[in-house]
Formats: structure tokens, C-alpha cells, sequence
């Protein structure tokens, strides 16, 4: 995933006159851009073939498996014992406690058993050797009617899947698929749906061409099947140009009104959501306690101590264990975020895996933050003890309202110089063109009358470079 280039400049409209037209664009600037952000994108979706998505959807249904109706769902988690792939900064009970929270944000899926399974490597064909196999077998016998395996692992080969769903006459799904599968039940918008639809593809193919490798290492993939895989792709890949191109549009007017940025990422569940719902007081927004809840970037308006207004972006959460090309379609919509002034990483700091969730995510926005600015918040603060939070991050409960204030006044101090803005003060006549000039199109933080002469004000005005040559100039007129 290659990184947005940052969009800091702001361009103003000449205001000569001061109409109440030009008042007015700029009063209703960031609501415009709240709403077209929100929801002019879900026209980016084509109509394909009945036939071709009759065809693509038995495709996907033998390479992803289906999830109508649930399953009662055996986990097996392996891991591997020692030598480089060995994992370090977890552990296998906390990778099973993720994958028992995957299987149960799945609707009427459930889990019915779990099994650890230590290897030396996760390449063989059979995955486990004979002895484990057989433990497996006698496992599954005593659960009540399981219907699926779990193995959760990024990303088995399709030999390893087909050989497992032979011996245990069972489905076998990996991470990859059972994420795909919750993305399907999470994608609202048809933008969501489109990039999910996308994501999916490369582990179609992956699968696709393993089948088809003969003895003699030759490609005999049927070329109805290929052309249905590439048709699909090439279409989802035009529309996804188009939503670009308009993502891009209105980051051009969140640039032209000026509308400082602060995106909020984090791993899955680890409360993007609520802690926006804090900082904004928005009781539309209906935080809920599922892996991916969020799938598409949506902003919320934010008012800072300074009365600043700012847009905060809630964004996709971020999860270990999968591979990049799942992730890698929905960076059309996390350039929103990626392209921010100020980045806050949210972490839940009573998470027993908190440390490696925490890498997960500064590893993975390393790229695409550049030199930006990045607040660390430890959310659910309330649960630990003090000496449990980092010095280098602000504490938080997002449900009980505990930090907030704190964390506004940080963003306050750590936005001002990253977006440009000076403080200044003004005086003005009381009522005036210019006192109004300045209230729209600036931010005005404190307005004194003038101890000299009750007629003019002394305002304290947040405002650009740009937006105190453009005063000037006003003036002047």
C-alpha cells in the first residue's frame, strides 16, 4: 500500500462584497462535505450480467464457502513452536480468543469446540502430521454436530483445504475467507460492497490457479472461468477508479473550505467509533461491539475548546494475521484518512493482546502517515491501572466520557502548527463588513470591545497566511 500524498493547502474564494452568498458557502461548507463524503459515493456501483454474476457467484461459493444459515464452527489454532515464523509478541490462547471473536461476529455462527496445534511449519500438504490428525478426528467426534473447521491461519493453499475437507468431510475455512465473509455481512453501502467485492478476488485466483496446476506444473484453468474472474475484476477495478476520482473531489472541497482533518485508526473493535461519538457529541453514531463494524470512511463534525470546527474520520479497523491484498482495495477510502493533518491511533489498553495489536496497526500506518503528527490514546483506561498506560499516550474512556477534554485540548495544540494556523488578533468595527468577513471565514476564538472605544471589537482570529492576505486585501476594497 503505497501512501497519499499529504493536503495541507487551502484555497480561499475571492470575497469581494462579502455577499451572503459567499457567507453562506462557507457556513454550509462542512456540512456539504459531511454529506457528500457520506453518501454521494454509494452511486459507484455498476449493473453487471444476470448471467455473469449467476456464474461468478457459484465461483465464489466453492472458493469461499457459503455462510446462509451459520455453523456450528470447530477452531483449530496453529502455530508454529520455535525458528522465524514462530510469533513473539503474542500468544497462541490470545490468537484463539481472536479467532473465537471472528466466528462470533458472524451471524448464527457459533463455536463448539477449539483445539491448539503446535508446528514446525504450516506448509505441509496435510497441514498436520498423522498423529495430530488422528486427535483431531477423535475431537470432532465428541462435539455436537460440528459443521465447519476453523483453522485460523492468513492463508491456507487450496491442496491443504480440499485434502482437510476430505479427511474430516467438513468445510475448512481460513482467516482470509472468514474475514471476507464478515466484510459481506458488514458492507452496507454499495461503495463498502464494491471494495469487499474487490478484496476478494485476489483469494479467488490464489485458489483458482492452485486448482488447476497439473502433475507437470502446466496452468489448465478453463478460459470461461478465467474470462468470468478477469471480466469482474477489470469492471470492479472502473468503478473503483471512479470512486477515487470522486473521493478526490470532495478532498478538493474539504481543501477549498479549509476544514482541518484528524483521522482516527486503530485495530477492529478497539473503539474508532466511540471515541468519535465522544468527541463530537453525535448521538447518530451507534458504536457496536463487532470486529469490522465500520467499513467505510465516514466523517464527523468536531468543535475544538478554540471553537475551531474540524472533521474527524472514522476509518476501517486494521486486524494481524491476513494478508495485505485484503486490505489493499479499500485504501481508495482510507486516502481520506491517510491524507489527514492529525492521525490518532486508538488502542484498547485492556486488551490481553494489547502490545501486539498496537504494532499491528503503527507498523501498518507507518507508510502512510509520513511525517504527520500522531496522537497515541489508550482507550478503556477505566479497566487498568494507572501505571498501565503508556507516558507517551493520553487515556480514555470513550464510554464514560473519561479523558476526552484532555484529548481535545492535545489535538487543539497539535493541529494548530500542523495545519498552518496563526493566532491574531484584529480590531474591528462592531457590526461591521469586516467583523463579518472575519466571523465567517475565519475562526474567531474570543471577541473583547476595545477598552479605548466601545465601537470596535478586539477579536482573537485563528487563520491561515493565505486568510490574512485575503483580509487585507479586502480591506483595501
Amino acid at each position: 500500500m503505497q501512501c497519499a500524498h499529504k493536503i495541507l493547502n487551502i484555497a480561499y474564494q475571492n470575497l469581494r462584497g462579502c455577499n451572503a452568498t459567499d457567507m453562506a458557502l462557507k457556513s454550509l461548507g462542512v456540512q456539504n462535505v459531511i454529506y457528500r463524503l457520506n453518501h454521494d459515493s454509494e452511486k459507484y456501483m455498476s449493473m453487471e450480467n444476470e448471467e455473469e454474476n449467476r456464474k461468478y457467484t457459484e465461483i465464489t461459493n466453492e472458493y469461499l464457502g457459503t455462510v446462509a444459515g451459520g455453523h456450528r464452527t470447530f477452531i483449530l489454532q496453529p502455530y508454529v513452536k520455535w525458528g522465524k515464523d514462530k510469533k513473539r509478541n503474542t500468544s497462541p490462547e490470545l490468537q484463539m480468543a481472536e479467532a473465537v471473536a471472528l466466528i462470533n461476529t458472524l451471524p448464527n455462527w457459533c463455536v463448539v469446540g477449539a483445539k491448539y496445534a503446535p508446528l514446525l511449519t504450516l506448509q505441509r500438504k496435510h497441514l498436520l502430521g498423522t498423529g495430530a490428525l488422528d486427535d483431531l478426528k477423535t475431537e470432532l467426534s465428541q462435539c455436537e454436530n460440528p459443521s465447519a473447521l476453523f483453522i485460523s491461519t492468513n492463508l491456507l493453499k487450496f491442496v491443504q483445504i480440499r485434502t482437510l475437507e476430505k479427511i474430516f468431510d467438513l468445510p475448512v475455512y481460513d482467516r482470509y475467507s472468514i474475514v471476507i465473509h464478515i466484510f459481506r455481512e458488514h458492507a452496507k453501502t454499495t461503495e463498502a460492497k464494491l471494495q469487499v467485492a474487490l478484496a476478494e478476488i485476489p483469494y479467488i485466483r490464489k485458489k483458482m490457479l492452485e486448482t488447476c496446476v497439473t502433475r507437470s506444473g502446466a496452468i489448465n484453468m478453463t478460459e470461461q472461468m478465467k474470462l468470468i474472474l478477469d471480466s469482474k475484476e477489470k469492471k470492479l477495478k472502473g468503478e473503483l477508479k471512479k470512486l477515487r476520482q470522486h473521493r478526490l473531489s470532495i478532498r478538493s472541497k474539504r481543501k477549498k473550505y479549509g476544514f482541518p482533518t484528524v483521522a482516527v485508526v486503530g485495530y477492529t473493535n478497539a473503539g474508532k467509533t466511540s471515541l468519535i461519538k465522544a468527541l463530537t457529541d453525535d448521538s447518530s453514531l451507534q458504536p457496536r461491539d463487532k470486529l469490522f463494524a465500520t467499513l467505510d470512511t465516514t466523517a464527523h463534525q468536531g468543535i475544538l475548546p478554540n471553537k475551531l470546527k474540524i472533521l474527524y474520520m472514522d476509518t476501517i479497523g486494521f486486524i494481524q494475521d491476513v494478508p495485505e491484498t485484503l486490505i489493499e482495495p479499500f485504501i481508495v477510502t482510507l486516502e481520506d484518512a491517510i491524507t489527514a493533518d492529525l492521525v490518532i491511533h486508538i488502542y484498547d489498553v485492556s486488551h490481553p493482546d494489547m502490545k501486539a495489536q498496537y504494532q499491528h496497526v503503527q507498523e501498518t500506518i507507518k507508510s502512510m502517515v509520513d511525517d504527520r503528527p500522531v496522537i497515541d490514546v489508550a482507550n478503556k483506561c477505566d479497566l487498568v491501572r494507572s501505571d498501565c498506560i503508556p507516558k507517551n499516550a493520553i487515556g480514555v474512556s470513550a464510554t464514560n466520557l473519561i479523558g476526552i477534554d484532555l484529548l481535545r485540548l492535545k489535538v487543539q495544540e497539535v493541529l494548530l502548527p500542523a495545519t498552518g494556523l496563526l493566532s491574531i488578533r484584529v480590531r474591528v468595527k462592531a457590526g461591521s463588513v469586516a467583523s463579518s468577513w472575519l466571523y465567517k471565514m475565519t475562526t474567531v476564538t474570543n471577541a473583547e470591545p476595545d477598552p479605548d472605544n466601545a465601537q470596535y471589537l478586539v477579536l482573537q482570529v485563528l487563520a491561515t497566511p493565505v486568510d490574512i492576505q485575503k483580509f487585507k486585501k479586502f480591506l483595501k476594497q
